[in-house]
């Protein structure tokens, strides 16, 4: 899947798209088993109002799917992605954080430009994110955009604001990344992003699956994560039948 040009265009301005990353056939099905999970959060979201930085109507990020559906396990783990992120990472490697991120239409407000190590920061700063489209994103729809090259800045104090933490405040309009359906986008959590509204009528769909170096910690407890090892030497960590 990942080629030299991929990895040094990773390096040196902290992403690459693969516009065909999965068969349409093998996103319609993983999009019913995160659908199922998704739907569930939306409705605690309209009796809360808000859950973390999801909010009732617009935005929902839900959680921890691969650890809930042996199927999206199998799905994160595959060989797929054990090649990617040890080419990118040069370690063994663990599957950091998961969660699909529903934008619903017609929701005005942007996802402000954030890094995605600007949550949790980690030791080292520097992990994977791959934003992968279950349906057609396009710009209209809520698509993500990127500043080339911001990821050499490394960690960025963020600031809160009223629609989440933000680490850029410039005129710099960044470049949009559409995306077709099976089609991703794959980045250093450093690289500065953001998300536009969604102007259509159909909900935004995306799936973000994190990988991390396998010793990563968080950089503030000096704690290991120890989250589940997808890749050694290289190669498949988990048991995947046939």
């Amino acid at each position: 899947m990942i080629t030299a040009d991929q990895i040094k265009q990773f390096h040196d301005v902290g992403y690459f798209i693969l516009p065909q990353a999965f068969p349409a056939a093998e996103i319609d099905t993983l999009r019913e088993h995160i659908d199922t999970f998704a739907s569930a959060h939306q409705t605690r979201l309209k009796e809360t109002g808000t859950e973390g930085i999801s909010r009732a109507n617009e935005i929902s990020f839900t959680i921890n799917l691969a650890a809930q559906d042996p199927e999206i396990m199998k799905f994160v783990a595959q060989d797929t992605f054990v090649e990617l992120t040890s080419a990118l990472l040069k370690s063994d490697i663990s599957l950091y954080w998961d969660q699909s991120v529903y934008k619903e239409p017609e929701t005005a407000k942007d996802f402000p430009w954030h890094q995605d190590t600007g949550y949790v920061p980690t030791d080292p700063a520097e992990y994977v994110t791959c934003w992968l489209a279950l349906d057609d994103v396009p710009v209209e729809s809520g698509s993500i955009w990127v500043i080339p090259g911001s990821h050499h800045q490394g960690m960025v104090e963020h600031k809160q604001t009223d629609i989440g933490w933000q680490v850029y405040f410039g005129d710099d309009p960044g470049v949009p990344v559409p995306l077709q359906k099976g089609g991703m986008v794959v980045f250093s959590s450093l690289l500065f992003h953001r998300s536009g509204p969604n102007l259509s009528n159909h909900t935004r769909k995306g799936y973000v699956i994190q990988y991390s170096v396998a010793h990563a910690k968080n950089a503030k407890t000096g704690e290991p994560f120890n989250r589940i090892v997808i890749a050694r030497d290289g190669k498949p960590a988990l048991h995947q039948p046939a």
